[in-house]
């Protein structure tokens, strides 16, 4: 599964890097050269295609086929592949605003470049308006593409589009057309709602409005607290999910919502009704796999927002439910037992469960009703994604420690955040593990520092061994919070012999931003 986010960070790269090959959404290149004109023609080519298959995709350049730095690359001139003029090199063959996003990464002495095309957001496609020719070393014309031609990623591979495939190629400008058309609904609905308020009254909560239009009647409801209303209109999306995948973005979004608004009432229906969808999914479905996944994004996405409002006395009750599997394996959490599932299905890579994050990201990007206040959608500003990708990774943190902790069952959490930077947790570490017990308090009332203390450094070495086994290109343990070293030391193990401290941030050869193993 590859992700087309928008994100060029050092992140995405060792992401893509590991995720088994070359696909519809993702081209490795070795090297390329610009001042050889079949070497543009031939990018520009590869370009469009990926943008004409929606959402389009990523290219990485420094890499052989298999995604393993290429000898060939070091010679590679890295300043041809500004955003900007890789932009201008697509634009002068085609009409239309195609885009590209680019970032050079330095990892242990090897140079990539990661290149992000977004597909046109009607989804239409974009031939070329001009004819891609040049000369090779014997005088012979070389015809890379033609005008008129358009050609959409298929594989590995550029194909021109087939009849077959239109009706997928015309989904998304058939969902433009109907969020246009929803725009007009949405206005009316403005207006209700205004009318409704200055007379007491909310707007109505009914299943398969449009997104935008149901946060506005979801903000009225719980301005005036109607929670009647809000609890029917929970059962009646929960009721959907068994048809309607999607309707799970509906519940985290009522759930996100009710704790903006510090309704616990509201948020605790909502993560129940959740939990009950989880429950009642069927795995003799083959859409089974799919709807796990689709719980675990939402658990995700409410737990950045339980993160975001510093909800800590929720996040263990909220992660430390069972699976109710009739067989003798019992998840301590729901959450892994969905996971799980998702990747028994092939839906994740081998890098497994490390992929949760930046689904969740993704959904909450596309679904903004999940995040309220955080400012996402696909053309927002960066710096609200890195923000929502620190609460889920703080958030992922927090879930394993509650499990590890306070779990009961027979599989433990798995934390998909060692797949990013430790300093994604630095500011929820701290608050958690400070010198002030408030919050870690709030977070396991039941428990004291001693067992917290055990169960972070199990924690912790599974995130770093994970780190190192599956070359997540991150190194954990060095605690950039510089809180995690002292509560440690605080609470020693019990134990005569004591293991190697798995912080290191004083050892002067560990440089955090060094990622060789």
């Amino acid at each position: 599964m590859i992700v087309v986010d928008g994100r060029t960070d050092r992140e995405k790269l060792f992401e893509l890097l590991k995720s088994g090959g070359e696909c519809s959404e993702l081209d490795f290149k070795e090297t390329l050269d610009f001042s050889k004109k079949i070497d543009e023609l031939d990018f520009v080519k590869d370009a469009v295609s990926m943008c004409n298959r929606y959402p389009g995709g990523y290219i990485v350049i420094g890499v052989d086929d298999d995604g393993n730095p290429s000898a060939r690359a070091e010679d590679t001139n890295w300043t041809q592949f500004d955003g900007a003029v890789l932009t201008d090199k697509i634009r002068k063959y085609v009409q239309a605003p195609l885009t590209a996003i680019s970032q050079l990464h330095e990892v242990d002495g090897h140079t990539y470049c990661l290149v992000c095309l977004l597909s046109l957001e009607d989804g239409l496609l974009v031939p070329f308006s001009k004819l891609g020719q040049t000369v090779d070393g014997k005088g012979r014309q070389i015809v890379v593409f033609r005008e008129g031609e358009i050609v959409r990623r298929d594989g590995a591979q550029n194909r021109p589009i087939e009849y077959s495939q239109w009706a997928e190629i015309l989904k998304q400008h058939d969902a433009c057309v109907r969020k246009d058309e929803s725009k007009r609904m949405d206005t009316l609905v403005d207006n209700i709602i205004a009318v409704l308020g200055e007379k007491g009254k909310t707007p109505p909560l009914v299943y398969g409005m449009d997104e935008e239009a149901l946060v506005h009647s979801l903000e009225a409801c719980f301005e005036q607290k109607e929670n009647e209303k809000l609890s029917r209109f929970i059962f009646q999306v929960a009721a959907e999910f068994q048809d309607d995948a999607d309707a799970i973005n509906g519940l985290a979004g009522i759930g996100a919502y009710a704790l903006s608004y510090c309704n616990d009432s509201i948020f605790e229906k909502a993560a129940d009704a959740l939990y009950d969808c989880y429950a009642a999914i069927d795995d003799s479905k083959a859409d089974s796999a799919s709807k796990s996944l689709a719980v675990a994004v939402a658990c995700y996405e409410l737990g950045a927002q339980l993160v975001r409002m510093k909800r800590w006395d929720l996040i263990a009750p909220f992660v430390n439910r069972q699976s109710p599997s009739p067989s003798h394996f019992i998840y301590a959490s729901w959450i892994r037992d969905c996971q799980v599932r998702a990747v028994n299905a092939g839906l994740f890579n081998e890098a497994g469960s490390g992929m949760m994050i930046t689904v969740a990201l993704d959904n909450a990007t596309n679904h903004p009703i999940v995040a309220p206040d955080c400012g996402l959608n696909m053309g927002s500003d960066a710096s609200a994604h890195e923000r929502y990708l620190d609460l889920l990774c703080s958030f992922d943190f927090l879930y394993c420690l509650c499990v590890f902790v306070a779990g009961v069952g027979t599989g433990l959490a798995y934390p998909a955040c060692c797949f990013y930077s430790e300093k994604r947790i630095s500011n929820v570490a701290s608050q958690i593990l400070g010198g002030d017990p408030k919050a870690r308090r709030e977070l396991l009332p039941d428990d004291d520092d001693d067992k917290i203390a055990m169960c972070l450094r199990e924690l912790y070495r599974l995130a770093s061994n994970e780190s190192l086994q599956k070359d997540s290109k991150f190194y954990w343990g060095f605690d950039p919070s510089r809180v995690l070293r002292k509560f440690l030391q605080d609470h020693p193990e019990q134990s005569d012999e004591q293991p190697p401290d798995m912080f290191s941030y004083n050892n002067p050869d560990r440089d955090p931003n060094n990622t060789s193993h």
